[in-house]
């Protein structure tokens, strides 16, 4: 079961190792709670700006050559759900606590940045999360209610989110919905390797993610794993987030399909896949990995 807890309790202690961990783990999108104040703006009133949402799609298309307006709102839909996964889903399935996530009840601050992927410097749009109102769910991976209540708050947060950039570049409700549930089962596995619960954040996530009728759900997101050898000839197994949806980067200037890519076919996937993962522990000979 699902209970609300309000802090100051005594639950508050719980609360701030909660949003520690989260800052401790996701540094560029820390979590915390408290008014929006100067630099802030709520998710409701930023998606409701022509103007900034305006900036925001023109800030994708200058990352890349030939990024249309839908190609740019597939990006900023990326950007957007890796901001709400990393502010929510490690503080659920690492201590089972659930925000509010009514559009008006969460506030953003944006900032751009460089990071660093395979070996190129990248600029990015992020922004650090505020809950503003000082009240949690509680239960835990596994929970049933716990899990439908945090479907129910991630589909009422995104769901504005969604209908803004569907209404300002016409790319498709069911397109968006995809890549918000793509950020979220990727946070999840990574969530579950960062708290030492692989196996129970899969499972939730999938719950989660695959209710019937549920906007999030589609039948080509799910885990799976491969196995190579390493140079010990002993198997090393990972487990991969499969996507189903498509950012169309393949789409810009020197694009190209995103290596889980739904649009890729399973098998060159999984070659590639098993390529890298050889190249990564030393062994991309062929010959070695049996």
């Amino acid at each position: 079961m699902t209970a609300v807890i309000e802090i100051p309790t005594s639950e508050e202690a719980l609360v701030r190792r909660a949003l520690d961990a989260q800052a401790a783990y996701m540094p560029d999108v820390r979590a915390d709670i408290g008014p929006a104040g100067a630099g802030w703006t709520t998710t409701e009133a930023f998606f409701s700006d022509e103007a900034a949402l305006g900036e925001f799609l023109a800030f994708e298309q200058s990352l890349n050559e030939g990024t249309d307006i839908k190609t740019a709102a597939a990006l900023l839909m990326t950007d957007y759900g890796y901001i709400l996964a990393a502010a929510t889903v490690p503080i659920f399935a690492g201590f089972g606590l659930i925000p509010n996530l009514s559009p008006a009840c969460v506030a953003l601050s944006f900032y751009t940045t460089q990071e660093q992927h395979e070996g190129e410097t990248h600029r990015v749009r992020r922004a650090h999360v505020r809950f503003l109102e000082e009240s949690f769910w509680q239960g835990q991976l596994g929970d049933t209610a716990a899990e439908e209540r945090f479907r129910a708050e991630i589909e009422l947060h995104f769901r504005p989110v969604i209908e803004a950039l569907h209404a300002r570049t016409r790319l498709s409700r069911t397109a968006l919905w995809r890549l918000a549930a793509d950020a979220i089962a990727g946070r999840f596995l990574d969530s579950g390797r960062r708290f030492a619960r692989v196996d129970a954040a899969k499972a939730s996530a999938m719950q989660i993610l695959k209710v019937p009728g549920s906007p999030l759900a589609n039948r080509q997101l799910h885990y799976f794993d491969l196995s190579v050898l390493d140079k010990n000839q002993q198997e090393f197994s990972y487990t991969f987030r499969q996507r189903g949806g498509c950012c169309r980067f393949y789409l810009v200037e020197g694009g190209e399909y995103c290596p889980t890519c739904v649009l890729k076919a399973p098998a060159e996937r999984d070659e590639e896949l098993r390529l890298a993962m050889r190249q990564h522990l030393g062994v991309a000979d062929e010959s070695l990995s049996g």
